[in-house]
């Protein structure tokens, strides 16, 4: 019998002082937390039993936002297995209204036509014309197997909990981590999720020291967004400068955001500039949070938007990859963008705010890069790449980039072995 201790014990702690109404909350937590454990865990067993001599596998991609989109590559050589059938699921996320993740159904319909006109296997979980979830094991075909990239924000019948009466369920973010924050692999998300695909070692043995279980479900693959670079061994010649902001402008969030104090300056660099190809690359979250925060006037953010898509290109897709091997210079405070982009191998402006810290990866990869922090340095900075065209820096990131272990190495292909292993 389902208790919901959680919200019984948020009701009680009203009749409390807040201290102890506190520890009553905290611990309805814990025991709705365990109650939601033992009861995966008796579902997983059932899951292997039915799974166990199968020859074929139904699997779902859960997505709500396409330029997040970092699995085509295990999407892909599922296609062409005869064990795998794969689904795009598009879904809207649970986030209220008044939150900048808050998604209508015209954002639902973007997603759904990205996939649609990629020619993959798209299906709605999301029922506009009622305004309701559909619950996964209510899909046709029922997913045998699900992978999830985002941890926030899911809806409960879509979620890990709901879902592994029928299936396994399987987590790859949809970013790659760029911090040594808990969040990245100790939300109840990430305790109820069967496995976790992880790029390196280096993830392993970090996210291990906060997890209950010491990482037992962590499985080193790489990560399947570089793919595209062990696939494509092309480098294009660079004719791109991109300016991709991060969204975290301003409030009490992780403010990897500098855009109070470089948003303005670039775009205007850029007008003055048009003999280059300029591209704005926002984080998907920018437009919206600029506009919830009240940092800007929806006028005022129309306006900013506007003057980019007259300055150069907006692009606003999941698949940038072939955009920045085309690229000359990325410009961006964004964390996982200084990962992403290093495969490139070429320069980057990394705008740093005094809240960015990095994990021991990334500020390896920083030292390669052109850090700034201030209007003059970023002028200094782009002085250098673009009129003087010097890369002093060059040979450091070609040096680097031998160094680390997830550089030509095929994910999709591990994931798929280690699910393979474990429904055979």
């Amino acid at each position: 019998m389902y208790i919901p201790y959680y919200e019984l014990a948020q009701k009680i702690s009203l009749f409390f002082p807040k201290n102890i109404g506190k520890k009553i909350v905290d611990a309805g937590y814990d025991f709705k937390l365990k109650q939601n454990l033992d009861y995966i865990s008796k579902n997983r067993q059932k899951v292997f039993k039915k799974l166990k001599g199968r020859t074929h596998f139904n699997v779902a991609f859960y997505v709500y936002d396409d330029t997040k989109w970092k699995c085509q590559s295990v999407y892909d050589l599922m296609e062409e297995s005869a064990l795998f059938t794969p689904y795009i699921f598009v879904t809207k996320n649970a986030a209220p209204g008044n939150n900048c993740n808050y998604q209508t159904d015209d954002d639902l319909e973007k997603v759904y036509d990205f996939f649609k006109t990629k020619d993959m296997r798209v299906l709605k979980a999301f029922d506009c014309s009622n305004q309701s979830y559909i619950p996964f094991e209510d899909m046709k075909p029922k997913p045998d197997i699900i992978i999830y990239q985002h941890p926030w924000y899911v809806e409960t019948s879509q979620g890990p909990v709901v879902c592994s009466e029928f299936a396994l369920t399987y987590y790859v973010p949809y970013f790659f981590s760029d911090s040594e924050e808990r969040f990245e692999c100790d939300l109840r998300f990430h305790r109820y999720i069967y496995k976790y695909y992880i790029p390196d070692d280096f993830y392993k043995n970090l996210y291990s020291q906060y997890m209950p279980d010491k990482g037992q479900k962590l499985v080193t693959t790489g990560y399947p967004f570089f793919d595209y670079f062990y696939l494509n061994k092309e480098h294009n010649e660079g004719k791109y400068i991109i300016y991709a902001p991060h969204w975290t402008v301003c409030g009490d969030n992780m403010r990897y955001g500098t855009f109070d104090w470089n948003g303005w300056k670039i775009l205007e660099y850029a007008e003055t500039h048009p003999e280059l190809n300029w591209v704005f690359k926002p984080h998907p979250l920018l437009y919206k949070f600029l506009c919830t925060s009240g940092y800007m006037s929806k006028e005022e953010a129309d306006e900013y938007y506007n003057r980019w898509r007259k300055a150069g290109m907006l692009y606003d897709k999941g698949d940038y990859l072939d955009l920045f091997q085309k690229s000359r210079m990325l410009i961006t405070d964004c964390g996982s963008f200084l990962i992403e982009y290093f495969l490139t191998g070429k320069p980057c402006i990394h705008l740093r705010s005094e809240d960015f810290k990095g994990n021991k990866l990334v500020r390896e990869i920083c030292k390669n890069y052109y850090e700034t922090q201030t209007v003059e340095e970023l002028e200094k900075y782009l002085h250098l790449l673009i009129d003087e065209k010097q890369d002093p820096k060059m040979e450091d990131r070609k040096n680097a980039l031998k160094e680390l272990s997830f550089v030509n190495n095929y994910c999709a292909k591990n994931i798929l072995e280690d699910i393979i292993k474990d429904i055979g």
